[in-house]
């Protein structure tokens, strides 16, 4: 077990280097966490802690159950979130949730419910439209549990006024989607100033990228 957990912290550091150098967090903002292969345990960020020298030994382990099993610091705010994703998506191994600043912004525009369908990526890496999740005080279980209920088979969700989470089967698929969501929210972004309306997509291709989403990302279609 124990390379197990190795594995898993260094999967989150990886993560937390990569979201610093897009920016999609700073300070200590978001917050990174990782399944240890096979075991009903997690490995998260500290709360608090400043990602630009956090280390492996910083990391905190926590059971499927909500309890502390190894942690020098207190873990984040957000480990019920994290946790309550991973019991109810049982593919997902990995979860980014960063401040970046358009899918940021894009959930915090008034009357906008998801982040849309703007090309052919949205659809393979995304699985669609990315849902937005009501907001909710940050550490919430409010908030966990708004976030558990809105995700779906998405590859992300949004959660309003505060942040983007990415998911996915390894943390560079978590990454991917990360990016993804934050380049489909600048593109909305963009094309709202426009005023313009964009071009849909033929229904019958979107439903088909749509079932071989979820087969890539491992998610059962029956």
């Amino acid at each position: 077990m124990k390379n197990k957990i190795e594995k898993a912290k260094q999967d989150v550091m990886w993560g937390v280097k990569m979201m610093v150098e897009r920016g999609y967090s700073l300070g200590t903002a978001g917050n990174i966490s990782a399944r240890v292969e096979g075991e009903d345990l997690f490995v998260i960020t500290p709360s608090s802690r400043p990602y630009n020298t956090l280390e492996l030994n910083d990391l905190c382990l926590i059971d499927m159950k909500g309890n502390i099993v190894d942690a020098k610091f207190k873990p984040s705010v957000e480990a019920t979130m994290h946790r309550f994703i991973y019991l109810d998506r049982i593919e997902v191994n990995d979860i980014i949730h960063s401040h970046s600043k358009y899918g940021t912004l894009v959930s915090s525009i008034e009357n906008i419910k998801e982040l849309p369908i703007i090309d052919v990526e949205s659809i393979s890496y995304l699985g669609g439209e990315v849902p937005i999740a009501p907001f909710a005080p940050a550490g919430s279980l409010e908030l966990a549990t708004s976030v558990k209920n809105s995700i779906g088979t998405s590859a992300g969700v949004l959660m309003e006024n505060h942040g983007t989470i990415g998911v996915g089967i390894t943390m560079e698929k978590a990454l991917i989607a990360s990016d993804n969501i934050e380049r489909t929210s600048e593109q909305f972004l963009f094309l709202l100033a426009t005023g313009l309306r964009k071009k849909e997509i033929p229904n019958d291709y979107v439903n088909k990228v749509k079932e071989i989403s979820k087969v890539n990302r491992k998610i059962s279609t029956k």
